[in-house]
């Protein structure tokens, strides 16, 4: 009863303590409302589960079992992102009482107190239950599983391990490689039949819960994966020459979102390879470069095994989507001295080694957590990826400190001095900690910098990034993006041609990474589609499209950009139809509301242009009237919507008066134009629709007003009009 009791208690603070740093998260931290990255992908991914697609459309990437969670608690409760927080922080409450049961089991009622104590305070784990990652279900999880190893006797009991068992690896895959074992485990307690039937009934267990999935990624995707087809993408990503110190990072070729993960790493293992190849033969492909790499350089990759190992077992949390160091300056409870893994993995690893050197319980422990250390060494090491060593350290460390505490041997101290090295001295450079918190504050000036109101902060993060890397090609690009989006907005900014020339070596630049390259190209391609130049528009938007081909922005300014040549050039009926069918491709995308609005008013450009370059063909031609007439009519609802942004809502109008003057409409041509200029009064397209128009109407008689068009042509090389204009009585 009293045990009952205390788990109570140990249970009431986790989670007490959790749900006061998710309030302060909530209540301060960038990301409360905007999960990134990999939080993003599961919010995404559990909000179309929750809305009726339960199956999907494609091999399973990352690892299915959180989403549906969410998925199901979002069903049930509504996509309310708290709601999935406060769960969490009950998961990781649960956690602390198994790992006090784990320890209980292995070393007695005072090491389980200890170890339920330390889960219930670790200090990372105030912060975990605020971040949308699978991890907070994977540990009470793993817990189970651990607890039910050490108890598991039964055919029954190693039934139920195998399910909890293919359950974790739908969290982790690394799980996965470790299933086979745990198959063979009761074989390694005793050599009989019945030990032979719980490794089957284990067996039957993990197959019940994988096979299905197995057989789902065989129907929507043609490979049969029994969780995901990542395997290979993880293993290479820790074990490369590009990556020496085996962290979780960006690769050149990938874009960083989750979304495009996937087909990122297959492009560049299809361009790699010069073939086409499907989700099972990618995961192939980079299991055979990792191997390949390992045999060219056979001491670096010992060299990188041993960073990772230094990493996995250090007091660092290595970053991974999130830098708990630089959250804790949002959730004030995370900065208090709690115990982190400095301390449970000192403790811990001392436990382990005086547990192995020993007769004693806990053995079995000890083997989990080495087994489960190796696939972290052997993939990609991270703060994520580590944190369900956890589970078998939290029971070590008590056992280790009350061995101390009670008889300070030599091999008890010894153990405690390794573990310490392991644990308390640091493995990176000191500059890594500055750069990772550098990262952050560039993802938050990204982030801030595409929000409402978000500019002034933006600015502020690029300067200060600026000063503390000038030479970074990447904070050169921030300022850059910051410097435009402020001259949207009226401020002030370089000049055009200066900040094109600063851009323009970044674009050519081999040394850079692909992805810096790539932005560089887009920033250029959009400065040259701003001042009209489309050609050298659409040599830079060609650059960066062929990093993200199926970016629906990028298409859309490669579209438009098109569409700019043929407006200027003779009708070309083939360009024309190709680029409205491009946009009619883009207008099929479920797009945001702006950017499917930008897509319909080019859309609309489009289709005028393929009616123009008909009707130059045959005037009377009725396919190429209706075509003129179908933008017209398509132009009213982005034109007239005003939760639009008026820059588009400016572009509409333009395009609209620039049909109706083709048409010699021109009071209804002049109406557009002015609209225009009244919602983006510097948008030169309409300054000059507007002078030719008036300048028609007077040509024709209708109206002399000279003095506008001359104003209208202030600054603008309209050569054509002013000439056209001197000839005016």
């Amino acid at each position: 009863m009293r045990t009952k009791r205390f788990e109570l208690v140990v249970f009431l603070v986790a989670l007490g303590l959790r749900l006061v740093a998710v309030w302060q998260y909530q209540q301060g931290h960038p990301n409360a409302l905007h999960p990134v990255i990999d939080e993003a992908s599961y919010d995404r991914w559990a909000r179309a589960i929750a809305g009726g697609d339960w199956l999907g459309h494609e091999v399973f990437f990352q690892e299915p079992l959180y989403p549906y969670a969410l998925g199901a608690l979002y069903a049930l409760l509504g996509p309310v992102l708290l709601v999935a927080r406060v769960a969490q922080c009950g998961l990781w409450a649960l956690t602390a009482v198994l790992c006090g049961r784990i320890a209980r089991r292995a070393f007695g009622e005072i090491p389980g107190r200890l170890a339920a104590g330390l889960v219930a305070l670790y200090g990372p784990g105030m912060i975990f239950p605020a971040l949308l990652l699978k991890e907070n279900l994977f540990l009470p999880l793993f817990a189970l599983f651990a607890l039910l190893l050490l108890d598991a006797q039964r055919r029954r009991a190693w039934f139920a391990l195998g399910v909890l068992g293919a359950l974790c690896a739908l969290l982790r895959g690394n799980m996965l490689v470790l299933l086979p074992l745990f198959a063979l485990w009761p074989l390694g307690r005793e050599r009989s039949r019945a030990a032979l039937l719980r490794g089957l009934a284990f067996a039957g267990g993990v197959l019940l819960v994988l096979l299905p999935v197995a057989f789902r990624n065989q129907q929507v995707g043609g490979v049969f994966a029994l969780t995901t087809a990542g395997a290979g993408t993880n293993l290479y990503g820790g074990n490369n020459s590009e990556n020496p110190w085996g962290r979780a990072s960006e690769f050149s070729f990938v874009r960083g979102v989750p979304e495009h993960e996937a087909d990122d790493w297959k492009h560049e293992a299809e361009r790699r390879s010069g073939r086409q190849l499907d989700r099972g033969e990618v995961s192939r492909f980079w299991m055979g470069e990792a191997g390949r790499s390992l045999r060219a350089q056979p001491l670096l990759h010992l060299s990188i095994l041993w960073n990772k190992l230094r990493l996995s077992l250090g007091r660092y949390e290595v970053p991974d989507n999130h830098f708990l160091e630089w959250d804790a300056r949002y959730v004030p409870l995370a900065r208090l001295p709690w115990p982190d893994f400095g301390v449970v993995g000192a403790l811990g690893i001392a436990g382990i080694l005086l547990v192995l050197r020993s007769a004693r319980a806990g053995r079995e422990l000890a083997l989990l957590f080495l087994l489960y250390l190796g696939t972290i060494v052997l993939t990609v090491t991270s703060d994520r990826a580590r944190l369900p060593l956890l589970v078998p350290l939290a029971p070590m460390a008590a056992f280790a400190l009350l061995e101390v505490w009670r008889v300070a041997r030599p091999r008890a101290v010894a153990a405690l001095a390794v573990g310490a090295f392991f644990a308390l001295v640091p493995a990176l450079p000191p500059g890594e900690r500055a750069h990772d918190l550098d990262e952050r504050d560039y993802n938050l000036a990204v982030q801030r910098l595409s929000e409402p109101g978000g500019l002034g902060e933006a600015h502020e993060l690029a300067d200060s990034l600026a000063q503390r890397q000038p030479r970074s090609a990447r904070v050169r690009l921030l300022g850059a993006q910051v410097e435009l989006r402020a001259r949207g907005e009226g401020g002030a900014a370089r000049p055009t041609a200066e900040i094109e020339r600063e851009l323009e070596p970044l674009a050519a630049d081999e040394r850079l990474r692909a992805r810096e390259r790539f932005h560089a190209a887009a920033l250029l391609g959009e400065l040259a589609l701003e001042r009209h130049d489309f050609e050298r528009a659409a040599r830079f938007l060609a650059q960066a499209r062929a990093f993200d081909p199926g970016d629906p922005r990028l298409r859309l300014q490669a579209a438009t950009a098109e569409c700019g040549e043929l407006e200027l050039a003779p009708a070309d009926l083939a360009r024309t139809q190709a680029a409205l069918h491009e946009l009619l491709e883009l207008d099929a995308l479920a797009l945001d509301a702006e950017l499917a609005a930008a897509v319909r008013c080019a859309r609309c450009g489009a289709q005028f242009l393929l009616g123009r370059a008909l009707l130059h063909q045959d005037p009377a031609d009725a396919g190429g009237q209706a075509f003129v007439q179908g933008a017209l009519e398509g132009l009213k609802q982005p034109s007239l919507d005003k939760s639009l942004a008026p820059p588009l809502r400016a572009r509409a109008r333009r395009l609209a008066g620039t049909i109706q003057l083709y048409l010699g409409k021109l009071e209804s041509a002049q109406n557009h134009f002015r609209a225009a200029l009244a919602l983006e009064p510097g948008l030169t397209e309409a300054r000059v629709g507007l002078a030719e128009t008036l300048l028609l109407g007077a040509e024709k008689g209708e109206s002399r007003d000279k003095a506008e068009i001359e104003k209208l042509l202030e600054g603008l090389e309209a050569p054509a009009l002013r000439e056209r204009l001197s000839k005016l009585p």
